[in-house]
């Protein structure tokens, strides 16, 4: 449920709202971005008091959609097949039953005709729907019922008519039991419609009438209906129940919505040029439509089904509450939004202002007003315009055309938003009769009334385009991509009327237009006039796009440097997909330029694609002129990688829970460490042995040193995952080194460690093995902790500094594992990967708070956590990191392992067990059956020990 629920659609919402009460259903309030201003104030505040909703089952979408997007998760949109799940299992039905009817009428007649299609004109079945009959309904569109006959006679399937043109029900719903879900046999009434005729001379504009017992007057509603109207009209229940006339008689109804028809464009870029149709004159209108073409669609369900979304503006004074729909008018600091549609977000009762959101081509627009610089909107039917809309859509412009004229006689009179959609839309259908001097004329009209908005401009631009006058064309569709750039149609259309103002020009130029747009295109950017400066640039793009496709390498560059440009511009917009295009393209020109990779590291981040960000940062630091600008990109991006906040990292994230219904008990956890698969085949040959099924249903923790190359550790991980079920791992040193001469730097060319981890990272998805910690059993948790080592480790109590070493080493320009490329510096990695747990662990932390239980956690990481560990024969100042042991109590782990050290042993510090169980021994020399150490069967094990099955 959003805000244009209560604003446009508040008598729907009532049944709806009832349905979900009645069921204890959970609603969700969400915005695009998740803002703390956002209308789900207001959305409450109306379900609670004029609905009388529970407080305790409102909720807001933290984060808003772009945090349900992040973490992959589907965003589906009415009518698909996910929202009428959604819908028949929370308001249009209960415990996920259908609705249903049952055949009241048709008795005299043999029953109810079944139709296969919706359309009355569609093929009707041989057999009738008889009275009586149970239908489960499918869905409803009007007056139409697609239905499942549930009992009785008739066909299994079909469409029926629900009313007849009388208002006398043919089936009624049926109530059902909202505790059970069952059907009973108690009917929901639905009412007959008052009748009338439309009295003669009754006015044309703000007070239309349409008589009930005509095709165009019918319409049901299953709340009871006011006959208190002294003449007949279209009527619509209230939050209270009762009815609102929406005739001149009575008071006007809750807004239901606007539909300004917003016709599609794919006839844009196809469309064939046609020279000649200059010279044609403009048909009158009564020639443009057959004498009946109005009567017969008055008698079609369409029409019926359009009147009840349409709209039109009315004044009335505003009432000035949080979420109110509003038009602005009389304001004179900014003249250029009267008459502009807007939302109330805030009230400053103090002050005596309002402030309004505004919809804008470049975004949300947030403007203080007073409140008699408001009105509101109030429904009213545009009849024309629908019928013309219907037209359209179906392959009829004469008829469109018709309505239209007959909409702005009619209806638009004082309204230039309207008579500016209406003149479009004729734009739109005299464009597919193939008349575009018409087309123009009512192109322009759009413009004079409405100048800021870009769809006039595009229509004035593709009638110009197809009468053979692309400069005035350029023109048109650079100021329609000027007040909207990422319309795709008017990108097209810019580059078609550029593309057929350049014919015929020579290589010279076009560089030379080119290079002028570009500069022209830059003036607009630091002039802050984005819109400009995307025109500017796809005409420039335009200009030498052909020679490009026609092998002229002279243009690639320039090309690249224009694509480059317009992805500047475009992420200045924030508008992140079209900035990549034309990273892309940038790059696909001139490959080895360095900056068209920075477009798409933007992009990519802009995208919150960190991890594929900084790999392509990285990699344009290797390219001529590219080291010191990329280095720059890559420091700003280091530290959002440890946020794990990309899909990717989403994606993976994912697997937390995977096994949190399994009971504890239901498998066992085993660790190991150090096993350092490429020292000799003697470890292939143990890992290739080990049992294929004694661990098939268990966990096993990897807690480093797996191989010195990524394709050791990939080996080794993979014969460890076709192993056991779950295989969880953290990165030691040796995993880290990018050896020399080896497929790590000759191969994959990892730049520095962390793109080496993302690498890694990938993999272990791949495989199916895992970085991230897990609820492996209902509050059994298994979390890795990735590290470094940091020398403060060496300066705790109980170790000594060997300086005469320091120095030596110093001197001598030697540093540990040297064969590592932290860009961030070997002390201060460790506080890099310290922040990648902590998420995490808030996670974790979190759910134990909830349950009232920490559950049992065993983690491990590579690294020593407590100085109090042996460090054996490793240095102590590359042995260990102190702030591993805060994190380790923070979940209430009482089991950890580590490794590095190579010395298999336990030892209680703290209340926690810390043991090793190395496959290497101190000089890498192995048991040719060594076992894994098992830490979980049943719960942890006190003292793990070496399990009795290799």
């Amino acid at each position: 449920i959003g805000i244009s629920e209560i604003i446009f659609q508040a008598s729907s919402l009532k049944p709806k709202v009832a349905t979900l009460k009645a069921a204890n259903k959970r609603i969700v309030c969400y915005t695009n971005h998740g803002a703390e201003d956002s209308h789900c104030i207001a959305l409450y505040q109306h379900l609670m008091e004029n609905h009388h909703f529970p407080k305790n089952r409102l909720f807001r979408l933290r984060g808003g959609v772009n945090a349900w997007k992040t973490v992959g998760l589907e965003i589906c949109h009415e009518g698909s097949t996910s929202w009428c799940t959604a819908a028949d299992s929370c308001w249009r039905s209960v415990s996920g039953v259908r609705p249903r009817w049952k055949v009241v009428g048709g008795a005299d007649n043999g029953g109810l005709i079944v139709r296969v299609g919706r359309a009355l004109g569609s093929e009707p079945e041989s057999e009738r729907l008889a009275k009586d009959a149970v239908v489960e309904e499918l869905k409803l569109m009007g007056e139409r019922l697609k239905y499942r006959r549930m009992s009785g006679i008739g066909p299994d399937e079909g469409w029926v008519t629900i009313l007849q043109k009388d208002g006398t029900a043919l089936l009624r719903p049926m109530a059902y039991d909202t505790i059970s879900g069952v059907a009973v046999t108690e009917e929901l009434a639905i009412p007959s419609l008052t009748t009338g005729k439309k009295k003669r001379g009754a006015p044309r504009n703000g007070n239309k009438q349409v008589a009930a017992d005509s095709p165009l007057g019918r319409a049901h509603s299953f709340s009871s209906v006011s006959t208190a109207a002294p003449v007949a009209c279209f009527s619509a229940s209230q939050e209270d129940g009762t009815a609102s006339s929406m005739c001149g008689t009575g008071d006007m109804n809750e807004p239901v919505g606007s539909l300004t028809f917003d016709d599609a464009d794919d006839w844009l870029s196809t469309a064939s040029i046609d020279g000649e149709g200059g010279a044609e004159t403009i048909p009158a209108v009564a020639e443009l439509l057959a004498p009946d073409a109005k009567a017969r669609w008055a008698e079609t369900e369409e029409a019926v089904a359009a009147i009840d979304s349409c709209i039109e503006v009315a004044p009335k004074p505003a009432t000035i509450a949080i979420g109110a729909r509003v038009q602005v008018q009389h304001l004179k600091s900014r003249p250029d939004l009267n008459g502009r549609k807007a939302c109330i977000v805030a009230l400053d009762d103090a002050a005596g202002r309002v402030e309004i959101s505004v919809a804008r081509a470049q975004g949300e627009e947030r403007v203080r007003c007073k409140p008699e610089n408001l009105v509101e909107f109030v429904a009213k039917p545009i009849v024309n315009q629908s019928l013309g809309d219907t037209a359209f859509r179906e392959g009829r412009p004469a008829e469109a055309i018709f309505f239209y004229m007959e909409a702005l006689t009619q209806d638009a009179h004082g309204n230039a938003e309207l008579s500016a959609t209406l003149h479009s839309n004729s734009a739109a259908a005299y464009g597919k009769q193939g008349d575009h001097v018409a087309a123009l004329v009512e192109a322009e009209a759009v413009v004079r009334l409405r100048p800021e908005w870009a769809k006039g401009h595009a229509r004035k631009g593709l009638s110009l385009l197809h009468l053979y006058r692309p400069r005035e064309a350029q023109g048109s569709y650079a100021q329609a991509v000027r007040l909207e750039p990422t319309a795709e149609g008017y990108l097209v259309g810019l580059r078609q009327a550029t593309e057929q103002l350049m014919d015929g020009k020579s290589a010279f130029c076009r560089r030379f237009d080119a290079d002028k747009m570009k500069e022209n295109g830059n003036m607009a950017l630091k002039a802050g006039d984005v819109g400009l400066a995307v025109a500017s640039y796809t005409m420039a793009l335009a200009i030498v796009a052909p020679l490009v496709e026609t092998g002229n390498k002279a243009m690639q560059h320039p090309f690249a440097v224009y694509s480059s440009s317009r992805s500047q511009a475009f992420a200045t917009l924030n508008e992140w997909t079209f900035a990549l295009a034309d990273g892309e393209a940038a790059k696909n020109a001139s490959p080895s330029w360095f900056r068209a990779y920075l477009r798409i590291g933007h992009a990519l981040l802009g995208q919150t694609q960190a991890e594929e960000a900084y790999k392509t940062f990285l990699f344009a630091s290797t390219l001529e002129n590219g080291y010191q600008e990329a280095i720059q990109e890559c420091s700003k991006v280091l530290w959002q990688l440890p946020r794990l906040e990309s899909p990717v990292a989403s994606r993976r994230t994912q697997r937390f829970a995977e096994d949190a219904h399994q009971p504890r008990g239901s498998c066992r956890i085993f660790a190991i460490s150090d096993v350092h698969i490429d020292h000799g085949n003697s470890v292939m040959l143990w890992a290739n042995g080990i049992s294929n099924t004694e661990f098939k249903n268990d966990i096993l923790l990897v807690a480093g040193d797996v191989g010195d190359t990524f394709n050791s550790v990939k080996i080794g991980l993979s014969i460890f995952k076709r192993k056991f079920r779950r295989v969880f791992y953290v990165p030691g040193n040796h995993d880290m080194w990018i050896r020399p001469n080896t497929a790590d730097s000759t191969k994959f060319k990892f730049q520095d460690s962390i793109e080496k981890l993302l690498a890694l990272s990938d993999m272990c998805e791949g495989i199916g093995a895992e970085m991230m910690p897990a609820e492996v059993m209902e509050d059994v948790y298994v979390v890795p902790l990735l590290s470094w080592w940091a020398a403060s480790f060496a300066g705790a109590t109980g170790y000594v500094i060997d300086e005469n070493l320091a120095q030596t080493l110093g001197a001598a320009g030697l540093r540990y594992d040297a064969f590592c490329k932290w860009p961030m510096g070997d002390q201060v990695a460790h506080q890099w990967f310290l922040q990648w747990n902590e998420r995490f662990l808030h996670r974790i932390q979190e759910q134990q708070r909830e349950r009232g239980s920490k559950g049992e956690a065993v983690s491990f990481s590579h690294f020593l956590p407590v100085h109090e560990l042996p460090c054996g024969g490793a240095p102590a100042l590359a042995s260990g990191c102190l702030e591993l042991e805060d994190q380790i109590h923070s979940v209430g782990a009482k089991l950890h392992i580590w490794g590095h050290t190579h010395i298999s042993m336990r030892s209680v510090i703290r209340g926690v067990t810390y043991q090793q169980h190395s496959l290497m021994g101190a000089e890498y020399g192995h048991d040719v059956q060594a076992k894994f150490l098992k830490v979980y069967d049943g719960g942890l094990i006190c003292k793990p020990g070496s399990h009795d099955v290799y």
